[in-house]
């Protein structure tokens, strides 16, 4: 029985001193299992001429644009032009009931008469009485009364004619005409309907957009570098001697051209910014009022960076964004990656390298990168801030 016991209690031990070897070979294999540095792909950035240009964004607005509103009240018996066509300056567009208002001119006119009728009365009687002075057939007092008389009259005249000539006015705003040549938008209001019954009802607008105006801010320290290209330091002249582009919400490029026709006298103290205005021709109507823009202005060339019309451009895909902005991943001389956050410009296309290769996207790096730095343009998703790297240069 001991025997069996002793047994027993020898298995038990080889058992566990077993476990203990297992366990020991696993964390030496675990310790030699660590892996390598990710590979990586690396290349420096291209610099070559372009022309760089910093964005801004604006909304696009007719050079004019004029709500159409009812100025008296009345029902909207005629509405004569044709939603979204294009009238010319001059042009009817509708008209409100008009039976009232000419009732109103009438009885204005009537009160006219009788207010001169009043007064040529009164004229007359004082003339008598002034004759009548001369014999002392009257007093002096009479006389002062008349002639008080004749100055009521005079008044009631005016009053009367202003009366008139408001009532004339207010049925002049029945008949509706185009005050300048544009497209008009869809009407708010059906005929028949009643309208500027307790305000002004908008009743359409019109759109001149022959020439398209677009609205922008430009932060101080963009102003202050666009300043710096002046040596006379007029900002003004400089910004509206600029060919300022334009590009639409897909990305396309307006094929003219604009200028800059107007910046404001001070920044903005809320915003740091400073609000300018680029006007485009727009001749063919390809732009209208509402559109989303980018304003593009040429950068001017900082020579403490790179030389005249020169820029830094890298792959595009190797240009990352998140809440925090543009990044790249920059690798060090010791092969450890670093998140680094940059500022872009365009995205540009590089002409292919030979026949069987693609064009290749760029984007430009206005700020944030230097020509000789080496940045992850494949096995990004590699790259952790801080960890090692295993480069190959492209």
């Amino acid at each position: 029985m001991q025997t069996n016991r002793q047994s027993f209690t020898a298995l038990l031990a080889t058992i566990g001193l077993g476990t203990l070897f297992i366990g020991t070979g696993c964390n030496q294999q675990a310790e030699v299992a660590t892996p390598p540095p990710p590979p990586v792909t690396v290349s420096k950035p291209d610099v070559r001429e372009v022309t760089v240009f910093k964005s801004y964004p604006s909304t696009l607005k007719g050079i004019n644009e004029v709500e159409i509103r009812a100025r008296v009240s009345g029902y909207l018996v005629e509405r004569s032009f044709k939603e979204g066509s294009f009238v010319k300056k001059g042009d009817h567009l509708f008209t409100i009931e008009q039976e009232p208002y000419e009732l109103a001119v009438e009885s204005a006119r009537a009160d006219l008469e009788r207010a001169e009728a009043g007064e040529e009365l009164a004229k007359s009687r004082l003339k008598r009485l002034e004759e009548a002075l001369k014999t002392n057939a009257v007093s002096e007092i009479e006389v002062d009364i008349a002639s008080a008389e004749v100055a009521q009259a005079i008044a009631s005249v005016n009053q009367s004619k202003a009366r008139l000539n408001d009532a004339r006015l207010d049925l002049s705003y029945t008949v509706v005409d185009a005050p300048i040549s544009g497209r008009v938008s869809l009407s708010s209001v059906d005929e028949e309907n009643l309208v500027g019954y307790s305000e002004p009802t908008l009743i359409t607008t019109i759109v001149d957009d022959s020439t398209i105006q677009a609205y922008f801010e430009v932060p101080e320290r963009e102003v202050i570098a666009f300043l710096a290209a002046r040596s006379d330091g007029k900002l003004a002249d400089y910004m509206m001697s600029l060919p300022i582009g334009l590009q639409l919400a897909d990305r396309s490029e307006y094929a003219t051209t604009g200028k800059i026709d107007f910046l404001d006298n001070q920044v903005d103290p809320m915003t740091r910014t400073i609000s300018m205005r680029a006007v485009y021709e727009n001749a063919d109507s390809k732009l209208a009022s509402g559109l989303f823009a980018n304003i593009r202005i040429p950068v001017p060339p900082d020579s403490d960076n790179m030389a005249s019309n020169e820029a830094l451009l890298v792959p595009a895909a190797s240009v990352l964004r998140d809440i925090g902005g543009s990044f790249v991943w920059v690798v060090d001389a010791q092969n450890v990656a670093h998140r680094r956050s940059v500022e872009t410009g365009d995205t540009v296309i590089k002409e292919a390298a030979g026949p069987d290769q693609p064009p290749e996207r760029q984007t430009i790096i206005l700020d944030g990168l230097k020509p000789s730095e080496s940045i992850i343009v494949s096995g990004l998703q590699r790259a952790r801030d801080g960890a090692s790297v295993t480069p190959t240069m492209k």
